[in-house]
């Protein structure tokens, strides 16, 4: 009987230590999400980057200013055609 009882606290304390909310189960899962949630970040901070680049370019640089509105817009100077 004392047996029994100790193979079954036993279990009870394997199930709990690995799918309880502080399991090692939950341990894997936090872990996975953790670094999704870096890479997401990193992607994150390029795109940040990349736009700030592309701000400064369009704060500063007027020969980039001049070939966005040809190219995306379609626009031309006075007398000039398309």
């Amino acid at each position: 009987m004392i047996r029994a009882i100790l193979i079954i606290g036993a279990l009870m304390l394997l199930i709990i230590f690995f799918f309880g909310d502080h399991g090692l189960y939950q341990l894997y899962l936090l872990r996975s999400e953790r670094s999704d949630i870096q890479a997401a970040i990193t992607a994150l901070r390029e795109q940040k980057e990349t736009l700030e680049a592309e701000k400064n370019k369009l704060t500063t640089d007027s020969k980039y200013i001049e070939q966005l509105a040809r190219e995306r817009f379609r626009m031309a100077k006075k007398g000039e055609k398309v």
